[in-house]
């Protein structure tokens, strides 16, 4: 008697679309969150050289310098 057992293997495939769509809000909010940071400081930075520059270049005291 030449019996073999089969034992059936189940694969279970598990829907992955909202795991999927998590870690893309999640990506996508790092990302903004970083851009954001470094728009803020560069702006700023930027801003602060442009007014030394038109300082520098007027050189008259009696007008002021108003940034809009």
């Amino acid at each position: 008697m030449n019996a073999t057992k089969r034992q059936d293997i189940k694969i279970i495939i598990k829907k992955q679309s909202g795991q999927t769509l998590v870690e893309f809000i999640l990506l996508l909010s790092v990302i903004a969150i970083i851009s954001f940071t470094f728009m803020a400081r560069i702006n700023g930075l930027t801003g602060e050289r442009w007014q030394a520059m038109a300082e520098v270049l007027l050189e008259d005291e009696n007008q002021p310098i108003n940034i809009r």
